[in-house]
C-alpha cells in the first residue's frame, strides 16, 4: 500500500537517488547525454539535505512511500511567474524509473493538488519540457492544460523550451 506524506530530513539520500535516476531516464534524448551521465545521487544529496532542513511556509515536499521505502517525490509552493501572483506552482515531480506506470505519480499529483487547496490557491501551474511528450500526456490525463506560455531554460549545456500547464483547483 502506497501513501503520500511530507518528506523528512532522513529522506534526503533516497530523494537524491530518485532525482538522479529519474532525470537520466526521463530526459535521455531530450538534453545532453554527457550532462545526464554526470548526475549522481552524491551530487544531489547536499541540495536535498539543505531543502529538507528548511522547508519554507507554503512550500512542501511530499513523497510516496510503500513497504520498500520512498518511491517518488513532488515539490510545490508559491508560483514565481510574474503573471501569476498568489497562485501555486508544482516545481518538480519524479518517481523512481523502476516504478513508472504503477500509479505513484498519480498519487503524488493528487497529493500536490490537495496541498494546494490547503494553501487556498485557486489554481496551480507547472513547467514541462515541450519535447517531453510522456510527461505532457501524464499531466493532460490529470486535467492540466497547456496555456500557451513558453520559456527558454538552460539545463547543462542545452537551451530548451518549456511550456506551462495550469490546473483549476
Amino acid at each position: 500500500m502506497t501513501h503520500v506524506r511530507d518528506a523528512r530530513p532522513a529522506d534526503a539520500a533516497r530523494l537524491a537517488e530518485i532525482h538522479a535516476a529519474s532525470w537520466q531516464a526521463a530526459y535521455r534524448g531530450l538534453i545532453s547525454d554527457a550532462y545526464l551521465d554526470e548526475l549522481t545521487p552524491t551530487a544531489r544529496l547536499a541540495w536535498w539535505d539543505s531543502r529538507l532542513s528548511r522547508v519554507p511556509s507554503r512550500w512542501a515536499v511530499l513523497v510516496t512511500e510503500d513497504r520498500t521505502g520512498v518511491t517518488g517525490f513532488v515539490t510545490i509552493g508559491h508560483c514565481y511567474d510574474d503573471d501569476r501572483p498568489d497562485k501555486g506552482e508544482l516545481y518538480a515531480m519524479y518517481v523512481d524509473p523502476r516504478s513508472w506506470g504503477v500509479g505513484w505519480g498519480r498519487k503524488l499529483l493528487l497529493g500536490a493538488e490537495d496541498r494546494f487547496r490547503t494553501y487556498a490557491y485557486p489554481d496551480a501551474s507547472l513547467w514541462v519540457l515541450r519535447s517531453n511528450h510522456r510527461a505532457r500526456r501524464f499531466y493532460e490525463v490529470g486535467e492540466w492544460s497547456a496555456d500557451g506560455a513558453e520559456k527558454q531554460m538552460t539545463i547543462g549545456p542545452d537551451i530548451v523550451t518549456a511550456v506551462r500547464y495550469l490546473r483549476k483547483l
